[in-house]
């Protein structure tokens, strides 16, 4: 692994997170308008999902490579 590999990751993930979170916003308001408690069943996973994604951390390798090239 080299570090535009890490550093592909690392966006990567943010960007699934960033998409995912909008369609959770968009499902969370329909849901609250149409069926509240369904709404929020299938909107919380997806909250928890992008946020998971947005704050991933760097893997024990990519953080090695990273602290290496800035030294």
């Amino acid at each position: 692994m080299n570090k535009i590999n890490c550093l592909t990751e690392k966006y990567s993930s943010r960007f699934i997170g960033l998409v995912i979170l909008p369609l959770a916003l968009v499902l969370a308001f329909l849901g609250f308008l149409i069926v509240p408690v369904v709404g929020l069943i299938f909107s919380v996973p997806l909250f928890i999902l992008a946020f998971t994604f947005i704050a991933a951390p760097e893997s024990k390798v990519c953080r090695l490579i990273l602290k290496k090239d800035s030294d």
